[in-house]
């Protein structure tokens, strides 16, 4: 959102916009309560969506925390927060590139410095899955592109 009013602003300058230019506001605007609301129920149920997501890791048949002799659960956890409230910030602001140019492609640079990209296949598939216990399925299809987003960018 805050890209493309940057964008609208630079595309205007010295006229009014179209109605055309003005539409993608309009829509986000309308969406402002819904988003607020999913912002509001993610913040409130973080620490149990993420112990949810922990323990769906643990029933995985592959150990997703350790690599090697590691244990990485204090990482995985430290992440995770992180990656979720990353993710909420960005559905309440509509801002997928923010995401993807800033953070993602910091964290992408520490997943390949640790050859971490099959765990993070499965950790974004796995927080789909779980989003979707928290959140009704209007809200979760709102969630779920951006997990789909840092699934693909984390382990391509």
């Amino acid at each position: 959102m805050l890209k493309q009013l940057d964008r609208l602003s630079v595309e205007v300058d010295g006229r009014y916009a179209t109605a055309n230019e003005l539409k993608f506001l309009k829509d986000y605007l309308d969406s402002i309560p819904e988003r607020v609301a999913i912002y509001e129920k993610v913040s409130k149920a973080e620490a149990e969506i993420i112990d949810t997501w922990e323990d769906e890791k643990r029933h995985y048949p592959e150990d997703l925390f350790h690599m090697g002799d590691y244990d990485m659960s204090d990482i995985c956890r430290r992440d995770a927060n992180d990656l979720l409230r990353c993710a909420t910030v960005a559905m309440l602001f509509d801002e997928m590139d923010r995401l993807k140019e800033g953070m993602l492609i910091w964290y992408e640079t520490i997943v390949k410095a640790f050859s971490y990209k099959w765990y993070a296949g499965i950790d974004y598939r796995l927080m789909q899955d779980v989003i979707k216990l928290f959140l009704d399925e209007k809200e979760a299809a709102v969630m779920i592109p951006i997990f789909q987003l840092e699934q693909s960018v984390l382990s391509v």
